[in-house]
């Protein structure tokens, strides 16, 4: 609460010092202030198998948020975020969605976005509460309320077609958080890790919790920087350092080459190594284990324009071992060409995608061609191959649909229906989610 009281305060000096300047000088407000958000309903079913409850998940809710007009550059933001279930939900959290809601499976919200900004040039601060968008840490659109974050975030646009972004970030609430979806807590504690310790901090992959990366580095934040340049191609370098938790170094680049009046081909590559610095390397060398690993992956997509359709390849692939534990520093950020479920450490093991390989192929339909602009059909089929030294048994099919629709110019339908089989019963299951959504 300290914080919002804080933000509160500083607000009502900010708009007091403006309402004075603008009665002794009366200089024009370069935007009016306006109302935002989005509101949205969710209808998420998950069909699981091995003996496990189904999940079916209905939920309502959005952001609302005021923006202030700009006034020397400096301006105003504030966003309240809520998810309800309108008493439809389940009593059994074991029926209920796991990322609706909160961590205990119910409807809340909070004060997501509070922030103050500045606005030069070529040049946007913004300091306060938060959406972000970059590689390995991002809000997302996966159910009703995304990441935010507490940060002091700097963007520059000096440079011909890059873009430049410094940041700090101390917290973060959300889906992808570890210990809070519905407070803000620290970038340690919400950070997620594959290594399972009990009550006194013994490994315990039969009965552990996921170690909270806090209880051994302190609570602590998150500064990253990040360079992008597009216009004939487009490459990509960021830079995020834990506090004594983790460093992950992520760069990615794509080339476009347009072969004749029909034909395209889009060639991408990606990769990022990650690596346990300070408390937690220290925490790790005295267990025998590591943190330091490496993603890397390709990617090629035909596209013929006149029918919309684009087919897709793409493979990725984990380094590590048996003593390295794939200790996620990306918050809310996936972007892996192939997506990877989480995978949980099982008997004595303390990773479970170290030297996984990982390969999908999609075909895309732009409706567009067919009348139905602002449509889109995306069948995806994916092969999750699992180091059976690792984690036996629990390689992983899955087949996916994704349909878009954008009804209106502020309405969008999403359908996404994704079939995993798997050895494992853990990843052996049937999921369906459908959205709408409008933003004003």
């Amino acid at each position: 609460m300290s914080f919002i009281r804080q933000a509160l305060a500083l607000l009502a000096l900010l708009l007091n010092l403006l309402s004075c300047a603008s009665a002794k000088d009366n200089p024009p407000l370069v935007h009016a202030p306006t109302v935002y958000g989005f509101a949205k309903a969710m209808f998420v079913t998950d069909d699981k198998k091995g003996g496990r409850p189904n999940q079916n998940t209905p939920g309502f809710g959005g952001k609302l948020g005021i923006a202030t007009g700009e006034y020397s550059g400096f301006s105003l933001k504030g966003a309240w975020y809520a998810t309800s279930d309108l008493g439809l939900r389940s009593h059994n959290p074991r029926e209920t969605d796991a990322y609706m809601f909160n961590l205990e499976k119910r409807p809340y919200s909070l004060l997501g976005e509070a922030q103050i900004g500045y606005r030069g040039q070529q040049t946007q601060l913004t300091l306060g509460r938060q959406e972000m968008d970059s590689p390995l840490m991002a809000s997302g659109d996966y159910r009703i309320i995304p990441n935010l974050f507490e940060a002091y975030t700097l963007r520059n646009t000096s440079l011909p077609n890059t873009k430049i972004t410094l940041a700090y970030v101390s917290k973060m609430s959300g889906l992808d958080s570890l210990t809070s979806f519905s407070e803000f807590r620290s970038m340690s504690q919400q950070a997620y890790t594959s290594l399972m310790v009990s009550a006194d901090g013994r490994i315990d992959a039969r009965q552990g919790d996921i170690l909270d990366l806090s209880s051994v580095a302190g609570k602590k934040g998150v500064w990253f920087a990040g360079i992008k340049y597009e216009k004939d191609f487009r490459l990509q370098l960021w830079h995020y350092q834990g506090n004594d938790t983790l460093r992950t170094v992520y760069l990615d680049g794509s080339y476009r080459q347009v072969l004749d009046d029909r034909l395209s081909l889009q060639l991408e590559a990606q990769t990022y190594q990650v690596t346990a610095v300070g408390r937690f390397e220290r925490y790790l060398q005295g267990h025998g284990l590591n943190a330091s690993y490496r993603l890397q992956g390709v990617k090629a997509t035909l596209a013929d324009k006149p029918s919309g359709v684009s087919l897709a390849l793409a493979h990725n692939r984990f380094s590590g071992n048996a003593q390295t534990v794939t200790a996620y520093s990306n918050w809310g950020g996936y972007p892996e060409f192939v997506s990877m479920p989480y995978l949980y450490a099982e008997n004595t093991g303390v990773s479970a995608i170290a030297r996984s390989g990982l390969s999908k192929a999609t075909l895309l339909l732009d409706l567009s061609a067919m009348g139905l602009s602002g449509h889109s059909l995306l069948f995806g089929h994916a092969r999750i191959n699992v180091d059976e030294t690792i984690l036996a048994g629990s390689d992983i099919r899955v087949n996916t649909l994704l349909y878009r629709a954008k009804l209106m110019p502020a309405w969008m339908l999403r359908l996404a229906l994704e079939a995993r089989n798997s050895g494992n019963s853990r990843y052996d299951n049937a999921f369906a989610a459908i959205a709408l959504r409008h933003d004003f």
